[in-house]
């Protein structure tokens, strides 16, 4: 029975059938899969190991092989191509129904018996009949290793035929380790070239020659980029351009997944290629002149370090193509431990130093966030928000619409035959056979031997489902696919023509997996689009579809190769969610014709070709967003002040810690110091760093101020300040506030400064005005709690130096001073004991929260909830309860009191951690640090934990734990022993008795309305605040519309090595929707680029009433953004 009448029979105005179908449909997962006798789909990759070749002597020995999708016969099914390892290729004619028939030998693509890797499809010679490319790689003999091209010579009694001729075309590539090639038109010229990714076979230390290697072109190893040309006689031929284009091509080269797209929407294709161990992954754009430029470090924040697969695509539905990529990081507590060793500090920042990019372990979701002024792609990494970001030793990751729901889910394929990262068997097991077997007299160990003793290692594959809102959830299980396996390759392609996309996975030593989507029937719409061209890239690869409904936008690329060593259907599948309708759908051919369809009808192919279009010429200019609201300010108004942070590392003397605290500076202060109109800048240096004080001028520039008497100052570290009237006479004096992590509690250096105005901007210190102040510090505030006319001071102490998590000394500093002399006194014991030691303080802010007009004091922190004070008519400050803010106990890093709702009472926006980190805590599984000297050594030890798949791990690993509490490596001896340790395993009752416990049950940025009587509730706020940690909030009415707008700045760079750098956040603009409603905009529209190691941001005016913002990042010079008019 054909599909068709299936779907005929279904739409029958009976009872029976439709009833029976839909019950039976119901009653499927989502997928099935079919066994080989069913689909006579019957491979094996076969993966053979000897003494002569193993994973010892070939690393890649177990990467696995290849899967190519496309219809050869051009019957309208999509047909297989499987390549082998150790087994010769394999074609599989789709005879419908999920029915193949192996026709490999009539075909003619059995292969030259050589390691085949890597699979295109691609009409390369362009007669309209898909081509198969082989790729090829081994520890062989370089005459073995031939790429290979099988060139579709026609349809015979239903079957292609294929002619081998890749040395015909020049595709041949002699000696290379191939991994995958891409085809695509990259000079817009109207035929098809190639991009081929290779990789290493030889072992090389990171640390030497690096710059020598990086410089040495090598052909075998190197990414090569090869133009398509023509002879004489008009045949195609393929010439080596690597080195011309701007291609690296040096033997660093690990390379494992290439993929296609125009990244940054100038209409030219660019290119993303992954390289495992350390060299960094590729993105080359392209410059639209025949060469590219090779971007990762100006577009991305961080990458996966060992990057497999990839994909690029619009998982969001904003038009623009984001990047996964896939990493070896376990999602179970008990393999992640058997990995993770020493801290790898000095390590990782060794290669920095050597010139790699910043790395960690972990898939990575790179969301494309558009052009910035420079028209440069900006990228946040969201993998960890998303929920995608652990999933074992990956291969292919693919986005693919498998429930027709209009957004793109995720697959991934994972498992390894033999685990050689496990660390028993890297310290343990291999010394143990080698000196077993010299015990015996064998000293010519054989390492096969040793490579048999390797742990196996099969695994569930993954599918995620796409939320719709930059979040996936793991429906591996619910969805049916649950198959234990060692998988690597995988394509997408409706094989039935039914109207949703099946699945074909491929394992090592197991037959490859067919799986068949039961989404349909009359349950779900979906739309598909063929796009061709009259071109000789008749299959229109680098062609856009721009898919417009009701519910929104979709949009895809044909490209056919992504993932991991495969060719997906060149088809395009759009799944429609319910009750939405078509307004149109848009293509674009590379060669800038267009083609708009108006209401094309559902649940149908759609056969879009670019005849009788006319040609547009290729557009050589950026494209440039005029209306922004923000735009980074000329270089002559920049600040010349970088701050340089001192080279003091918290993890060589708190070993446990999550993050330092000696990097929180650099300090900001903004205010008119000489009353000329303008505001000036203060920047509180790092330790050994002097601070400095620039005023602004009236052309918008700043110069230093002649005088900077804090500049003596050298050894404390400026980690807030505050410019305030501390004495009345109407300029601005300056408070400086000391903290850091380098010293202990009671070090003079911590003692904080106050400098006085004595007109036009010049200051001279207050020697006597502070009482002794000597604990690490960073937040500071004035109010006049009082009432009595003057500003009284809060200083927030942040962590007690060298034992944390615990909170140091904070003081309420009443403002006593008299005419010519500056006096606070430390008022805290008697005004509101409770202020002082509250929590690690981050922030504080005096405002009046109860309607009385006295101030409140509001207080946020680390491992603490927010706290009010609430001021009783100035003469004692008692805790506020905060209903449903009582128990948020977050990371707290900043604060902005402002009515946010316009109902005339001030509201609470605080800054948290954010979502997009490994903890994800919440009030059933918060994150705690339970802190004891547990091995009775005089020192306090922080054992942080946080729940994995619902049960309480330590986040440190067994070499780090046991560098802190050496008396547990009789415990655990193996990483085995300690990879299922909880707290209550690895300490006794009586131990955990007299452990003191800090919560982070809260890790969003949110904000808390108030009732105008104190009491608030919790009102979330856009997902894209939740990138990164927040370090500051602004307000203000920055689109000129009347109502009150947010700006969001952030990032943190102090994690731990194996944690990564908190980096996703460029700044978020929250347009004012009224109420209390705010909207995300994104960056490449607001103009809003703030990146970095974001500490403090400020407005800052001049006379004439123009705003700017300031930006202060650790380590690095300020940021000066314009605001418009």
């Amino acid at each position: 029975m054909t599909t068709r009448l299936c779907c005929w029979l279904l739409s029958l105005p009976c009872i029976v059938l439709p009833v029976f179908f839909a019950q039976a449909q119901k009653n499927l997962p989502r997928l099935t899969l079919l066994k080989p006798d069913e689909t006579h789909v019957k491979f094996t990759n076969k993966v053979r190991e000897d003494d002569s070749l193993h994973v010892l002597v070939y690393e890649y020995l177990y990467n696995g092989h290849g899967i190519g999708v496309g219809d050869f016969n051009n019957d309208g099914l999509q047909d297989l191509f499987i390549s082998g390892n150790t087994t010769r290729n394999k074609l599989f004619l789709n005879q419908g129904h999920l029915s193949f028939t192996d026709i490999t030998s009539d075909a003619g693509v059995a292969g030259n018996g050589t390691w085949s890797t890597g699979v295109s499809v691609a009409d390369v010679n362009g007669d309209g009949l898909l081509d198969l490319y082989v790729c090829h790689s081994g520890k062989f003999p370089a005459a073995r290793l031939i790429n290979e091209l099988f060139i579709n010579a026609g349809v015979v009694n239903g079957q292609p035929v294929f002619h081998e001729e890749a040395a015909r075309y020049g595709l041949d590539a002699p000696g290379t380790q191939s991994t995958q090639a891409a085809f695509f038109d990259y000079d817009r010229d109207g035929d098809l070239d190639m991009f081929l990714l290779n990789h290493s076979v030889n072992t090389y230390y990171a640390f030497l020659d690096t710059r020598k290697q990086r410089a040495t072109p090598d052909p075998r190893y190197g990414n090569r980029l090869f133009r398509h040309d023509k002879r004489p006689d008009g045949t195609s031929t393929f010439t080596d351009v690597t080195l011309k284009t701007g291609i690296i091509n040096n033997p660093l080269n690990y390379g494992l997944s290439v993929t296609i797209s125009d990244i940054n929407q100038d209409g030219w294709p660019d290119i993303y290629t992954t390289s495992d161990y350390s060299e960094h992954d590729c993105y080359y754009v392209n410059n639209r002149d025949g060469t590219f430029t090779q971007s990762l470090q100006r577009s991305f924040q961080h990458i996966s370090k060992f990057s497999m697969g990839a994909d690029v695509a619009d998982f969001n539905n904003d038009g623009w193509s984001d990047v996964f990529t896939l990493d070896m990081l376990p999602p179970d507590n008990h393999r992640q431990k058997l990995l993770k060793g020493p801290d790898e500090y000095d390590a990782y920042h060794l290669l920095l130093d050597s010139g790699y990019y910043r790395q960690t372990m972990r898939n990575m979701l790179q969301l494309n966030r558009g052009p910035d002024a420079t028209n440069q792609i900006r990228f946040s990494e969201i993998g960890q928000l998303a929920g995608v970001s652990n999933t074992d030793w990956s291969w292919a990751g693919l986005f693919a619409d498998l429930d027709n729901d209009g957004w793109k889910d995720l697959l991934v394929t994972n498992g390894y035959l033999r685990d050689f990262t496990d660390l028993d068997f890297l310290k343990y097991t291999m010394a143990d056979a080698q000196l077993a077997a010299a015990a015996k007299g064998n000293l010519n160990f054989k390492t096969y031997d040793l490579v048999k003793k390797m742990p196996a290692n099969k695994l569930n594959n993954f599918l995620f489902r796409n939320k719709g809102d930059l979040t996936f959830s793991d429906v591996t299980r619910d969805w049916g696919f649950v198959q234990p396996s060692i998988s690597n390759a995988a394509a997408y392609a409706d094989f039935d023509n039914d109207g949703d996309l099946d699945l074909i996975v491929g394992n090592n030593n197991e037959p490859v997996m067919l799986w068949k989507n039961n989404t349909t029937a009359g349950s779900t719409a979906w739309i598909q689009a063929n796009i061709t061209s009259v071109t000789e890239n008749r299959f229109a690869f680098g062609a856009k579809v721009w898919l417009h409904t009701s519910a929104g936008l979709q949009y895809q690329e044909v490209y056919p190769v992504r993932g991991f060593q495969s060719s997906v259907s060149p088809v395009l599948h759009f799944g429609l969610p319910s009750n939405s309708r078509i307004d149109s759908l848009v293509v674009e051919w590379p060669s800038g014709a267009k083609r708009t369809v108006l209401a094309p009808a559902i649940n149908q192919l759609h056969r879009i070709s670019d005849e009788t279009l006319a040609v547009k010429r290729p557009s050589t200019q950026p494209c440039v967003n005029l209306r922004a609201l923000f735009s980074e300010a000329p270089a002559a108004e920049q600040i010349p002040f970088r701050h340089k942070e001192n080279d003091f590392i918290d993890f060589k003397v708190e070993v446990l810690i999550p993050y330092q605290l000696s990097r929180l500076g650099p300090a900001l202060a903004t205010g008119d110091v000489n009353n000329d109109g303008h505001d000036d800048v203060f920047l509180g240096g790092a330790l050994g760093q002097a601070s400095q004080l620039y005023l602004q001028q009236a052309n918008g520039t700043f110069k230093l101020a002649p005088e900077q008497p804090w500049q003596k100052y050298l050894n404390s570290e400026v980690v807030q300040a505050l410019l305030f009237d501390a004495d009345q006479d109407n300029d601005l004096d300056l408070y400086i506030v000391h903290g850091g992590n380098e010293y202990l509690d009671d070090s003079p250096e911590f003692q904080d400064k106050l400098y006085y105005n004595y007109g036009q901007g010049n200051f001279a210190p207050a020697i006597k005005a502070l009482p002794v102040m000597r604990s690490s510090k960073q937040a500071i505030t004035a109010g006049d709690f009082d009432g009595d006319g003057d500003l009284d001071l809060f200083v927030g102490g942040r962590g007690k130096s060298g034992f944390f998590p615990l909170p140091s000394q904070s003081y309420i500093l009443q403002n006593n001073s008299q005419p010519d002399e500056l006096a606070f006194t430390d008022v805290t014991k008697a005004v509101c004991p409770a202020a002082r030691i509250p929590g690690s303080v981050t922030s504080a802010v005096w405002a009046d929260l109860t309607g009385d007009t006295f101030p409140e004091l509001t207080l946020v922190g680390e491992w603490m909830a927010p706290l009010v004070f609430q001021n009783d008519n100035g003469k004692q400050l008692r805790p506020l309860p905060l209903a449903q803010a009582a128990n948020l106990y977050g990371l707290w890093s900043t604060l902005l009191v402002t009515d946010i709702d316009g109902d005339g009472d001030n509201d609470l926006v605080v800054g948290n951690c954010g979502y997009n980190n490994t903890f994800k805590p919440t009030v059933k599984e918060p994150m705690t640090v339970h802190v004891a000297d547990f091995d009775n050594n005089g020192t306090l030890d922080p054992i942080l934990c946080y729940y994995i798949q619902g049960k309480r791990y330590p986040m440190a690993s067994r070499d780090e734990l046991l560098d802190q509490i050496q008396p547990l490596k009789k415990k655990f001896i193996k990483y085995a022993d300690y990879a299922d340790a909880t707290l209550e395993t690895i300490f006794t009752k009586e131990q955990l008795a007299r452990t003191e416990i800090y919560t982070c049950n809260e890790p969003g940025t949110l904000m808390l309305m108030n009732d105008g009587h104190g009491a608030f509730t919790i009102q979330a706020l856009p997902i894209e605040v939740q990138f990164s940690k927040t370090q500051n909030i602004l307000s203000g009415d920055y689109d000129h519309d009347g109502i009150l707008d947010l700006i969001v700045t952030g990032n943190f760079f102090g994690y731990r090595t194996q944690l990564g750098d908190c980096d996703a956040s460029l700044g978020v603009f929250l347009k004012g929707l009224g109420k209390g409603a705010f909207q995300a905009v994104p960056p490449s529209i607001s103009g809003l680029f703030a990146d970095g190691d974001i500490r403090a941001a400020a407005h800052v005016r001049n006379a004439s009433g123009r705003q700017k913002l300031v930006i202060v990042r650790n380590n690095t010079f300020p940021q000066i953004l314009n605001l418009s008019k």
